[in-house]
């Protein structure tokens, strides 16, 4: 268990920490993980697993029920600032996942105590993802949701809702669901149904 780590409730990192070794075995506690890169799932007993691990790929697992906003980065703070968030969600057994996100500028001091920030809360039950915003600032309205994947929906949707008027996308066969092009701003909240 020296060998990998948690970071927070929703990331299991399993490196590779031996030269020339093309698998790894870690430690996958209870419950449903998916790949980071590829959504597809490994359902775990509380055991250790062996798994591929190619020189491009690190093992990076995301708990079910989490939901994470990620973000291409850029050189500096300000320059990852312009680029859109993308959204995993990574559904429980129960088809149910939460997250949050705190947004502020990335430079300023004192960014909550000034209320220059922006909270959201995302949230799957029933087939239907929400973004929920409690608080907004100027910041937020600049950023865009570019992308949303859902991780373990076992059955191909028929349509998509997207704050209910249809929108294209893609279902891989590794159970996994990509809306692209959303093209939200951060700022609105939003709600995206799969049929």
């Amino acid at each position: 268990l020296d060998r990998q780590f948690l970071w927070g409730r929703s990331l299991l990192v399993t490196p590779v920490l031996e030269p020339g070794v093309d698998t790894v075995t870690g430690y996958v506690p209870r419950g449903v993980w998916y790949d980071f890169y590829t959504g597809s799932s490994v359902s775990s007993s509380g055991e250790m697993l062996k798994m591929p691990a190619p020189l491009e790929h690190i093992n990076l697992h995301v708990r079910e029920g989490s939901i994470l906003p990620t973000q291409e980065p850029g050189t500096t703070s300000e320059a990852t600032q312009g680029n859109p968030l993308h959204i995993i969600v990574a559904l429980s057994q129960s088809a149910t996942a939460w997250g949050d996100l705190f947004w502020d500028d990335g430079e300023s001091l004192d960014t909550f105590e000034r209320g220059r920030f922006s909270y959201l809360v995302f949230n799957v039950t029933q087939n239907i993802f929400t973004s929920t915003v409690l608080h907004a600032s100027s910041e937020a309205t600049e950023v865009t949701i570019g992308t949303l994947r859902i991780f373990g929906v076992w059955e191909q949707p028929s349509k998509v809702l997207l704050n209910g008027q249809e929108k294209t996308f893609s279902y891989l066969s590794n159970q996994v669901l990509i809306v692209s092009d959303l093209g939200l701003s951060l700022s609105q909240g939003f709600s995206l149904q799969w049929l």
